[in-house]
């Protein structure tokens, strides 16, 4: 199990859970300020993995010069590296989990077809 601490990246906690989530086929579980990522089976997830997919995401949207990611074992901090004031975080979005496997959504609606699919 991988905790990620998102503390001074909260405004990208959403996006992130679901992209690195993807990137790791792993299962995320949103906290206040942490990301916990674990896998469906005894396996473990490799840390630097999940450090290379947090630093593919902040590429993917062109924040890779703003933040920096420190990795203490299976514990991940992310880290605002200017002094200056972060982007003001956008008000929390709600999030839909798949009860069955995981699967993350902002989209209610794409999370009950996804439902549908597991019972064809």
């Amino acid at each position: 199990m991988i905790t990620i601490d998102c503390r001074e990246a909260e405004n990208l906690k959403h996006e992130m859970a679901v992209f690195v989530a993807d990137w790791l086929e792993a299962i995320p579980t949103l906290k206040l300020h942490e990301i916990t990522l674990s896998k469906f089976d005894d396996r473990t997830i490799d840390p630097e993995a999940a450090v290379k997919a947090i630093k593919e995401f902040f590429a993917s949207i062109g924040e890779t010069s703003n933040y920096g990611v420190l990795q203490n074992e299976s514990n991940i901090s992310i880290k605002y590296l200017h002094s200056a004031q972060q982007q003001k975080p956008k008000t929390p979005e709600s999030m839909f989990s798949c009860t069955h496997c995981g699967f993350v959504t902002p989209y209610e609606v794409l999370l009950q077809n996804h439902v549908r699919m597991h019972y064809l």
